[in-house]
């Protein structure tokens, strides 16, 4: 038995797919910038500002499968996704604005609950907009591969533009100065650069959500519409046949284990350019700049990856050579190979080991939004309903909620350190620096490794996606299948 011939997506609707993941990704750059922007130059203290960023994570993971649910049964004459999309452009934009524009005098308390404020609506505000979007992959490419290079699009489009913004900030918008004592400052430690940053960042925003909400309007036509549940039960037994799908499972806790490390340490990174390496402005934005070159390779890698080896092989060999490279730079300073900092070879061998590990981590994660998407069609298989929403936005939940309590971490690992606000490069006492990465690298490697681990559970490969697709091409014909 065979599924039918799946159409092929215009290329308008494939780029302004894509497009949607821009938001994302500059909500991304803003809500990265909050630890060193409100700690080291505004002057709260890092557990306060690591708590607000925790906070926000858990209350966005609890709003986000509703948001999913939500979008999955929706009936209008925009389909199941767009009215959202449409709903999110201003507060997603107003309030990434307002983020890294705080009123000026205000007192430590009253500026930490408008910190809190702005990151909590910008987090719900852009899963207002990202789980619907995110949400199409599945039905505009049905086919296994197909759906492993659209991925592949967003995730383009989703690194190279953020990268784009973060180097053009570090070199026009964040430069170097002279602080009130007379001290020689990097340009990431910048007040005055930071409100034109959120002006720019808030207009990016709101054009990418129109972008990618009207160039895939075309498309909800053939978009499926749901059928209302008849019963409260029937609701309850969808959600579960969908959430203990056992290859959901296998994802999510991978990514739940991911997200206890990287909300522990994925705040550090600012710190560790600006003090462990001891980088200028310009020179992060060359470590930065590399990353941009990764995703056109990881685009290119990735469906070549996945059609010669099978998604999850492919997606275990990257994610474990990308580990490496994650922990390398730190852990050979640490042993004394790596020459001091200044030494002309530090920039190239951090430039070169970014462009390795980000082109290994970035195939991974097209892959498994692949695999994600896979998923979709066996839940529908045994349920009778397309859950894109549930699924992505559940596994995006638990995702953010260790990641969040793991955020809030970030801010006592730096008092643990004894890391001084407003600290000047150059002047953190050694033992300091040496403490924190004895605490990072750890951390990454552990729970890279078991990540990587509980992925080798999944077990949808390329003939059972087909059967999948097959069964429900034979099912549409029944009466009462869902359209």
């Amino acid at each position: 038995m065979t599924s039918p011939e799946p159409r092929r997506l215009p290329m308008v609707s494939r780029l302004a797919y894509a497009t949607g993941s821009i938001a994302f990704g500059m909500k991304a750059v803003a809500i990265g910038v909050v630890m060193l922007f409100y700690n080291q130059v505004l002057g709260l203290p890092s557990v306060w500002v690591s708590f607000a960023i925790g906070v926000a994570l858990i209350i966005d993971a609890v709003v986000s499968p509703l948001i999913g649910q939500m979008s999955d049964m929706w009936r209008s004459g925009w389909g199941r996704r767009h009215p959202f999309m449409y709903l999110s452009a201003a507060p997603a934009a107003v309030s990434v604005w307002a983020l890294l524009n705080p009123p000026r005098g205000w007192d430590k308390p009253d500026l930490f609950a408008w910190m809190m404020a702005c990151i909590i609506t910008a987090r719900i505000s852009i899963a207002l907009f990202e789980i619907p979007n995110a949400s199409l992959l599945p039905e505009l490419a049905a086919d296994y591969d197909a759906r492993t290079a659209l991925s592949g699009w967003r995730n383009l489009f989703g690194i190279v533009a953020p990268v784009v913004m973060v180097v053009f900030a570090l070199t026009v918008l964040l430069k170097p100065f002279v602080d009130g004592h007379g001290q020689a400052m990097p340009g990431q430690l910048n007040p005055g650069g930071y409100a034109r940053y959120g002006v720019i960042l808030a207009a990016v925003i709101f054009s990418a959500i129109l972008v990618s909400a009207l160039g895939t309007h075309g498309e909800i036509r053939r978009l499926s519409r749901p059928l209302p549940h008849a019963t409260l039960g029937e609701v309850i037994d969808t959600i579960a046949n969908t959430l203990l799908n056992r290859n959901f499972l296998a994802l999510t806790l991978s990514g739940v284990i991911s997200g206890i490390g990287t909300g522990l340490v994925g705040g550090l990174g600012d710190y560790f350019n600006t003090f462990f390496w001891q980088l200028s402005a310009r020179q992060v934005s060359a470590v930065t700049g590399s990353v941009g070159l990764t995703p056109f390779l990881a685009f290119a890698i990735a469906p070549t990856l996945a059609r010669r080896f099978g998604k999850k092989t492919a997606i275990i060999s990257t994610f474990s050579f990308a580990s490496l490279f994650g922990v390398a730079p730190v852990g050979l300073r640490l042993l004394g190979v790596l020459p001091p900092n200044g030494d002309p070879l530090i920039l190239p061998l951090l430039v070169i080991d970014a462009l390795f590990g980000a082109t290994l981590a970035i195939v991974g994660i097209i892959l498994i939004s692949s695999m994600m998407a896979d998923i979709v069609e066996e839940v529908q298989t045994r349920t009778g309903r397309r859950s894109e929403g549930l699924l992505f936005s559940a596994d995006t939940m638990l995702k953010q909620i260790v990641t969040g309590v793991g955020a809030m971490g970030t801010g006592l690992i730096l008092q643990v350190v004894r890391f001084p606000e407003k600290a000047v490069p150059g002047h953190v006492p050694a033992e300091v620096l040496r403490n924190l990465a004895l605490i990072y690298l750890p951390i990454t490697a552990v729970t890279s490794l078991l990540a990587i681990a509980v992925i080798a559970s999944y077990q949808i490969h390329r003939a059972d996606h087909e059967a999948h697709l097959a069964a429900i091409a034979m099912a549409i014909t029944s009466p009462g299948a869902e359209p």
